[in-house]
């Protein structure tokens, strides 16, 4: 028997809303799952740039504490060419800050 064909349009939408929604959650897993993989790359690459802000940070601090090691030997060593450097600096300092007057 033939079916009404106000039956068969309705059977054919109940199909395609069917597939559509199976669309639509197999897109949502696919969503999920590249926010999950989009995530866990962001991740890593937070910790390697904290690992090397780190890095940089104990460089840094070495640096600074060799060159303060550096300078108080040669302040030691050149007592009156460091008096006359700070001398020149604080001269210079006054003159410009007069002239801003």
């Amino acid at each position: 028997m033939k079916q009404p064909a106000t039956s068969r349009i309705s059977q054919h939408l109940r199909t395609i809303v069917d597939e559509v929604e199976q669309i639509l959650h197999s897109m949502s897993n696919e969503a999920v799952s590249r926010a999950d993989e989009l995530g866990a790359r962001a991740g890593r690459q937070l910790h390697d740039a904290r690992d090397r802000l780190g890095a940089m940070e104990a460089q840094t601090s070495r640096q600074l504490r060799r060159a303060g090691r550096e300078t108080r030997g040669y302040v030691g060593d050149h007592r009156w060419q460091a008096l006359a450097g700070m001398t020149a600096l604080a001269l210079a300092a006054v003159v410009l800050s007069r002239r801003r007057r």
